[in-house]
């Protein structure tokens, strides 16, 4: 027994190394996942409304634009007015009669309507190049939270491949499962009938009954699966699941160019550096106020005071003199000027925004700084793991033609009687076990390969270029 175990293991060892497994590394392509991947950001509610949030940056840019124009008010206004004064005019004489007026006080009651209006303009002519530098900053503030929406997309388009890449697995488990329900249909119908026969017994046809009905389950697995996985898909991607199950493809490694791969394009390092800009102008904006303002305004009204009632109490010589008038109107009167509007102190206001600014400026150079740090750190990880990941799926693919010729062997032994039941199955177990970590590996292999090119930034563009 023991010669027969090491004769065995030779002939097992001599043809692994004669064959392959037959499956060999895939050439990049990504571009099958394009539409899935596409459909998937625009149906993302997240990255929807992170374009909706964006927008209101926007329209805040295009209303610190607007200062520049020109402001046109129109007013209008009715009133009655009614008043009691008491004037006190110096004394005078009459030059011939030599009669005073104005001697003493004099009291006069005047009530009258009065309607006004108006057209008002006023346009900012220099700003202390607040405006400027406001607007500047919006639009720095803008790029930056577009290129951090556009960084969502990495991460949702790997979880895309990866569901992907989890259906073709179970696809792979099924020709599997489906391989090894015939080696074991065979060897059912041999043993019923060796044992119609009296050359085999009762229980050698229940090991192998016992195996197919664990095969059964593993199917039923296998479909649970494939369904919470179609579900997550179709949540992810807005697609008919009879459009996902049209997606297939070969479960092969992913082999990438490393120098393309690792080119750092990531946009959480571009939206800092648009955030460093912004911040710069905003601090920029914030000593401008120390500046005069300077503005230009135009004026032109209409004025009518009507019903006019003037009263002038208690005259020397004269008693009470009422004065009346149908109107007193006055139009059109023009205005046109410049005027200059400079904040000399306001306590420790600007002075304050002034530092804020700077403060914000260093958290943000950090940030960048420490950003840049952590990333090439995860650069070089997702190297490694990646080579890794390939220099293992050799072995694993070595474990497999092992696991398959030593299945072959078996199947030979135990038609002629030299192997029992028991070996016979160990030998289908860990042929399908071996064949289904090969498949976990490719799918590590592929997930390894796109965490290398998320974490430089390059997944979605090389999905969708």
């Amino acid at each position: 027994m023991r010669n027969h175990k090491l004769r065995r293991g030779l002939l097992s060892l001599s043809i692994c190394m004669g064959t392959g497994f037959g499956l060999h590394a895939q050439s990049l392509d990504l571009g099958g996942f394009k539409n899935p991947v596409e459909q998937a950001v625009l149906h993302n509610k997240t990255i929807i409304n992170a374009q909706l949030e964006n927008q209101k940056v926007a329209l805040d840019r295009e209303n610190v634009k607007g200062k520049f124009l020109p402001t046109v008010s129109a007013n209008a206004m009715y009133g009655y007015l009614n008043s009691t004064a008491d004037v006190d005019l110096p004394t005078k004489q009459l030059p011939i009669l030599g009669t005073p007026i104005f001697d003493g006080s004099q009291k006069m009651n005047l009530s009258t309507q009065i309607g006004m209006a108006g057209v008002t303009a006023t346009q900012v002519i220099f700003s202390g190049f607040q405006i400027t530098n406001g607007q500047k900053a919006l639009e720095q503030k803008f790029k930056a939270q577009s290129l951090l929406t556009e960084a969502g997309y990495d991460q949702l388009a790997q979880e895309i491949i990866h569901s992907f890449d989890q259906l073709m697995l179970l696809k792979e488990v099924d020709l599997l499962i489906n391989d090894s329900e015939k080696r074991l249909n065979k060897e059912h119908e041999k043993v019923v009938k060796g044992i119609e026969n009296g050359f085999a017994i009762p229980y050698d046809r229940d090991k192998i009954k016992l195996a197919m009905l664990e095969l059964e389950s593993k199917k039923a697995e296998v479909q649970s699966n494939r369904e919470l996985l179609l579900f997550k898909l179709e949540e992810l991607t807005g697609l008919s699941q009879e459009e996902l199950r049209q997606v297939t493809y070969q479960l092969n490694e992913l082999s990438l160019n490393l120098d393309q791969a690792t080119q750092m394009n990531r946009k959480e390092l571009q939206a800092l550096e648009a955030s460093s800009k912004a911040y710069d102008y905003v601090l920029k904006k914030e000593k401008g106020a120390k500046l005069p303002q300077v503005f230009a305004f135009g004026n032109v009204s209409y004025l009518n005071a009507f019903g006019t009632d003037l009263t002038l109490k208690d005259v020397p010589h004269l008693g009470d003199v009422k004065f009346e008038s149908n109107h007193l109107r006055m139009a059109p009167n023009f205005a046109v000027g410049v005027g200059m509007k400079w904040t000399i102190f306001e306590g420790k206001a600007h002075k304050t925004s002034v530092e804020k600014a700077k403060l914000d400026l260093q958290i943000n150079e950090n940030k960048l700084a420490d950003t840049k740090e952590k990333l090439s750190l995860l650069q070089k990880k997702t190297e490694v793991d990646y080579q890794l990941a390939l220099k293992k799926t050799k072995v694993n693919e070595q474990q497999v033609a092992i696991a398959k010729n030593n299945l072959h062997l078996a199947s030979r032994q135990f038609e002629e009687g030299l192997a029992d039941v028991t070996e016979r199955l160990e030998s289908e177990n860990e042929f399908y076990k071996q064949s289904l970590n090969y498949y976990n590996q490719i799918l590590n292999q592929r997930l390894a390969a796109t965490e290398l090119l998320k974490a430089n930034g390059n997944l979605y563009q090389t999905i969708t270029r």
